[in-house]
């Protein structure tokens, strides 16, 4: 009977570090997750590099490009030269 006692507290008390280590605050279930929301955080600063390239690439161009300086006024504050005629077509 008291042997019986001893392998039921080992097995409680195995039982019980198992639970910890699975479901513990920095157990495997935690880990799992922690792992899924880097991956996550890693392909988010990615795309925001990818955005700061391609911004950076278009600062140069407006530094340095009068041709494409031009075609970014007209396309986002739709100015033209005093010369141009504007034609709009329907779909």
């Amino acid at each position: 009977m008291r042997l019986n006692l001893i392998y039921l507290f080992w097995l409680f008390f195995i039982l019980f570090l198992v639970c910890g280590l699975i479901f513990g605050r920095q157990g495997l279930y935690n880990l799992r997750k922690l792992k899924k929301e880097e991956i996550i955080h890693l392909n988010k600063v990615k795309l925001l590099e990818k955005e700061n390239k391609r911004l950076r690439r278009e600062m140069k161009r407006l530094k340095k490009d009068p041709e494409y300086i031009e075609a970014v006024i007209k396309r986002e504050l739709k100015m033209i030269r005093p010369n141009e005629i504007i034609i709009y077509f329907e779909d």
